[in-house]
């Protein structure tokens, strides 16, 4: 595995955290990407399923706004750009363990600077 793959798993599970705060912060609880379900099918094959999340970014900020949750929900959408991979779309499959762990690892870093800067906020 190259490393490019390792960092762009990492980058991918920072982005589902991303947008799966900025989802709760828009839809409350019982959004979507906060499923087991969903997780596993979208740590397994980004490109497929976190796409159309990103697509939804903007719907997000906007409910979260209209749930009095504007200025969190802001600060979650201006990171973002900086966790896009470097290529010109998500990864196709992060199928083998190394990358699942890349993913998991990168998950769960941005869930705790999440927690950090929507607390504080």
């Amino acid at each position: 595995m190259t490393n490019d793959l390792r960092t762009e798993a990492y980058l991918c599970g920072r982005l589902y955290a991303a947008l799966a705060e900025l989802e709760r912060l828009g839809q409350g609880e019982h959004h979507s990407l906060g499923r087991p379900d969903v997780l596993r099918k979208l740590a397994l094959e980004p490109s497929k399923h976190l796409t159309k999340h990103l697509d939804q970014a903007g719907k997000y900020l906007l409910a979260a706004r209209n749930r009095g949750q504007g200025g969190p929900a802001a600060a979650v959408f201006r990171s973002l750009p900086d966790l896009l991979p470097s290529g010109r779309k998500l990864p196709d499959s992060l199928r083998d363990t190394e990358m699942q762990e890349r993913f998991h690892a990168g998950r769960t870093a941005q869930e705790a600077a999440l927690g950090k800067a929507v607390g504080a906020g």
